[in-house]
């Protein structure tokens, strides 16, 4: 027969030594301060499991909320250039057009953006004067 430890039973309410049992678990009364110390600690590590789930869950939200309103950002960005990409596209257009009869559609001059890299200089050159000539150094070498 087995030794028999104070402050814990069998959970089938049989002894071991008749044979095999289904369970051979033990549970610990309820009445011991070992399981009241089990307890306790059990409570505390459930206590700081919830909070550190909370606050990854908060976290978590909160990084969503930051996504979502700079992805709202980004898209009126795109809208914004998009509009000034077809304006100056129509601009560009019709100044071809009327100052030099040259007739120009939009893929054509999509296309000379893309693949003509002498358009492409040509278009940062533009850029950049449109921008100012760059400041001009002083006589002491300061701006």
């Amino acid at each position: 027969m087995a030794p028999k430890m104070e402050g814990v039973s069998s959970e089938s309410g049989e002894d071991s030594s008749n044979g095999p049992t289904t369970t051979s678990r033990r549970s610990i009364c309820k009445s011991t301060e070992e399981y009241r110390k089990r307890r306790e600690r059990n409570n505390q590590a459930v206590k700081k499991s919830r909070e550190k789930t909370k606050l990854k869950t908060q976290q978590m939200m909160d990084r969503v909320t930051q996504l979502r309103s700079e992805n709202d950002e980004l898209e009126k960005n795109i809208e914004t250039l998009t509009k000034e990409l077809h304006l100056l596209k129509e601009l560009f257009m019709s100044h071809a057009g009327s100052a030099h009869g040259v007739q120009v559609n939009e893929e054509e001059l999509t296309r000379m953006l893309v693949e003509d890299p002498e358009v492409n200089e040509g278009v940062n050159l533009l850029l950049s004067l449109a921008k100012g000539p760059p400041p001009r150094p002083s006589s002491n070498g300061f701006l």
